[in-house]
């Protein structure tokens, strides 16, 4: 048997030196009173952890179903830190094997392999090998069968079993040494392959431990991380989490890595502790620039830790690297649409999609909004609808303008203005043009920046030439329409207007 307390250095940290004495010492004595009563022998002990052997089996798995129902029960201290009592969590691990006397103790890797199940196990919990419930003859409901497992440094695996009885908890998460063990959600449906994103994910992570995926909402950003996080669950020993940070970053995280709550309050600093010596890749989700710290954080104290990201926008930390979600290959978006027509119900194929992927260049909110019309009709008829008024079909029910109001909203004034300046010029324009467009204005490279982050400016780069920026088609319809002379559509105008002071006289000389 292995025992040690989870958590041993946060909580001593967190307590300080007195109060934590009394706290370890309570728990040795507890330990060593069930000890005696079922003769198990304390072959070593360091600071809160024992290492103890038992000549029968089922005496072991009764004295862990004992010393777990003690600590339970047992009146600790409260320390008057405003958490009531603090009672340590015990995590236990129990194995069945030979072993040979050497210099007081037992040289055998059967004591390893013990250990090694030990550190598997939550606080409160008892792990065992199914060696040693056979040994002890355990059967359900006394015990749960979890697998198999590979121990750090031993060979083969190792089936475990969680041990459980009355008064004592039963629901933990899964242990954390699974190979490649993950949490990236089931996909219900097989994504649509996007090879050139993946490419440039892995020529990112070639140079940057952290790479952000920026875009529109629902622009694909989420299906696209989760493929690519799923191709690399080879290259990370200690596998990859995918965590929505949400309010709580730490708490967010904490769950996503399957570990207990942080009973001290400090939930980014217990996650910290468990990734610090890992090789992992963690997947965050919906990020803000709230979460920038948290993420600096782990990337400083965790140097095996590598971040991939999506949100609206970047961090905008040291060494990030900046991915904005461009429009995709053709083939691509008609794959996709004819997935949206799918959920709908109606069985089109990509290449019966192609064309209508084509006249929206595959600007995902587009295809989103043209699902409904080409489902319960047909691509052509779409297509057809389309070139005669796209406004009115993409804006049909309202969701393609309030997903662009919804982008527009949360950009700086000057990018609007660029913006807008852009969308008059179906060609696009260099970057110097977008600097003599805007030369009356400060800060107008910044906000090209802007716009190129959160997917609303795309790049081309023709051979031989300068890079190309411009505005997608679908949104260009929206500012401006199809008609001369350019108008701009009143619900977007007014949140142009108010602001930043558009130079008009300048939009209608280009």
């Amino acid at each position: 048997m292995f025992t040690d307390i989870e958590g041993s250095t946060r909580l001593a940290s967190g307590l300080g030196a007195e109060p934590y004495r009394i706290v370890l010492h309570r728990h040795r004595a507890l330990i060593r009173e069930v000890l005696r009563r079922y003769r198990g022998a304390e072959i070593e002990t360091e600071g809160d952890s024992f290492f103890v052997v038992f000549d029968d089996a089922a005496g072991a798995a009764a004295a862990a179903f004992e010393i777990q129902t003690a600590l339970r029960g047992a009146r600790w201290p409260d320390l008057g830190r405003g958490n009531g009592p603090i009672r340590p969590r015990v995590r236990m691990g129990l194995h069945t094997g030979e072993a040979w006397p050497s210099a007081g103790g037992y040289a055998t890797p059967e004591v390893h392999r013990t250990a090694r199940i030990c550190a598997a196990a939550h606080g409160d919990q008892i792990l065992a090998s199914a060696q040693h419930a056979a040994a002890a003859g355990l059967r359900a409901p006394s015990l749960e069968r979890l697998g198999y497992f590979e121990l750090r440094g031993l060979p083969g695996t190792t089936e475990l079993v969680q041990l459980q009885a009355p008064g004592l908890p039963s629901e933990f998460p899964p242990p954390p040494i699974r190979p490649h063990r993950h949490n990236l959600p089931a996909d219900l449906k097989a994504p649509v392959e996007r090879p050139e994103e993946y490419r440039e994910l892995d020529r990112a992570f070639a140079s940057h431990r952290l790479v952000t995926v920026t875009g529109l909402a629902g622009c694909g950003k989420t299906t696209l991380v989760r493929a690519w996080a799923r191709g690399r669950l080879q290259h990370h020993g200690d596998g990859v989490w995918y965590c929505r940070p949400g309010h709580d970053f730490g708490a967010s995280l904490l769950q996503a890595l399957g570990r207990p709550a942080d009973t001290l309050g400090r939930p980014i600093e217990t996650a910290v502790d468990h990734l610090r010596h890992r090789d992992a890749l963690l997947v965050l989700d919906d990020v803000e620039r709230a979460h920038a710290w948290a993420v600096e954080k782990l990337l400083r104290e965790c140097p095996g830790l590598t971040i991939l990201a999506a949100g609206v926008r970047p961090f905008e930390l040291p060494g990030e690297a900046k991915r904005s979600l461009q429009l995709p290959p053709v083939d691509v978006a008609a794959a996709m649409l004819a997935g949206f027509c799918e959920d709908r119900g109606a069985s089109w194929s990509a290449a019966e999609c192609r064309g209508l992927a084509a006249a929206v260049e595959g600007f995902v909110p587009a295809l989103r909004a043209l699902a409904d019309v080409t489902a319960f009709g047909s691509p052509k008829t779409a297509l057809r609808r389309l070139r005669d008024d796209p406004v009115a079909v993409l804006d049909a029910g309202g969701r393609f303008r309030a997903a662009v109001d919804e982008a527009v909203a949360a950009i700086s004034g000057p990018a609007r203005a660029v913006l807008l300046e852009l969308a008059a010029r179906s060609d696009g324009a260099t970057v110097d043009e977008v600097l003599d467009l805007c030369r009356q204005r400060d800060g107008s490279l910044e906000a090209l920046v802007e716009l190129v982050d959160v997917a609303l400016v795309v790049i081309e780069r023709p051979a031989m030439e300068q890079a190309l920026y411009r505005v997608p088609t679908p949104l260009r319809w929206l500012l401006h329409g199809r008609a001369e002379p350019v108008q701009v559509l009143p619900s977007l105008a007014r949140k142009f207007v108010n602001a930043v002071r558009i130079d008009t006289a300048l939009v209608r000389a280009r």
